[in-house]
């Protein structure tokens, strides 16, 4: 690794945003969880997430950068309600199990006194997975430990029929271009519609990111979706200060999900 990789991947000069996924029911709006989102060293042009991730993946170094955020957010976490779950992004390649990852995760949430069950991993694919049989392995393993699968950016890229299939994710995070605009616009419509249907015939949960009108969470919600995740309800923030405007207050603790889910996953966790 270069030495600027190093810089900017050492867990000390990454920060943590959160930002609260919301299940929406008969116009109430309660904190169901929190992803955790990474930031780059500040004052430099890596504090952007797309900047650092994209530099992070041109350099091939996922599986590094990934541990890097895991360490930063299990100690962002230890400040949060204790009932409160947290989506943490992982990259599909660092998932191999020949990684240790699975191993790594346990050791850092142990070490901090974190429940497994409080997290979600959000599997994020930028490339065809080439080992999935190993990738499976790691899932079979996590699940086993209580963490819960989301697959995160449903309907681009390499979020596709087949990783639905092979991840069996309790939840579909649908991208946010599917989402803003939906309420004028039936082909959204459409989308956001199948989706749904899909998700409850597979047993998953759909969560919606992006709405970015009153609008588009009303259409939402008459479609079958209940979590949904967008900077109209709650912006990422630091911990303190949703903590300051009072956003954890009335956050409510999370099931476990049982039996086939119409609606919005939520998830808990950061997302590049």
């Amino acid at each position: 690794m270069t030495s600027l990789l190093q810089t900017i991947v050492d867990p000390r000069a990454l920060s943590v945003c959160f930002q609260p996924i919301f299940e929406i029911r008969d116009g109430v709006r309660l904190i169901d969880s929190v992803e955790a989102l990474i930031r780059g060293p500040r004052s430099t042009k890596f504090n952007r997430a797309d900047i650092l991730f994209d530099y992070v993946r041109r350099k091939r170094a996922e599986a590094v950068v990934d541990r890097s955020c895991v360490v930063a957010i299990c100690d962002a976490a230890q400040l949060l309600p204790s009932h409160m779950r947290v989506n943490i992004n992982v990259h599909a390649v660092t998932l191999d199990h020949r990684s240790g990852f699975v191993e790594f995760f346990k050791r850092h949430t142990k070490e901090r006194s974190l429940k497994l069950e409080r997290f979600t991993l959000e599997i994020v694919e930028h490339a065809p997975t080439s080992n999935v049989p190993q990738l499976i392995d790691s899932l079979v393993a996590l699940r086993d430990s209580g963490v819960r699968i989301a697959l995160d950016d449903v309907g681009l890229g390499q979020s596709n029929y087949r990783m639905m299939l092979d991840c069996h994710p309790q939840y579909f995070k649908l991208d946010a271009y599917f989402v803003r605009g939906v309420a004028q616009d039936a082909k959204r419509i459409a989308v956001v519609r199948s989706l749904v249907a899909l998700a409850g015939t597979l047993e998953s949960t759909v969560v919606a990111e992006g709405a970015s009108s009153e609008d588009d969470l009303s259409r939402l919600a008459e479609l079958g979706v209940t979590f949904m995740q967008a900077n109209i309800l709650c912006p990422a923030m630091p911990l303190e200060e949703l903590q300051r405007l009072g956003h954890l207050e009335g956050a409510q603790a999370s099931p476990t999900p049982s039996g086939p889910a119409i609606g919005m996953g939520m998830c808990v966790v950061a997302q590049p």
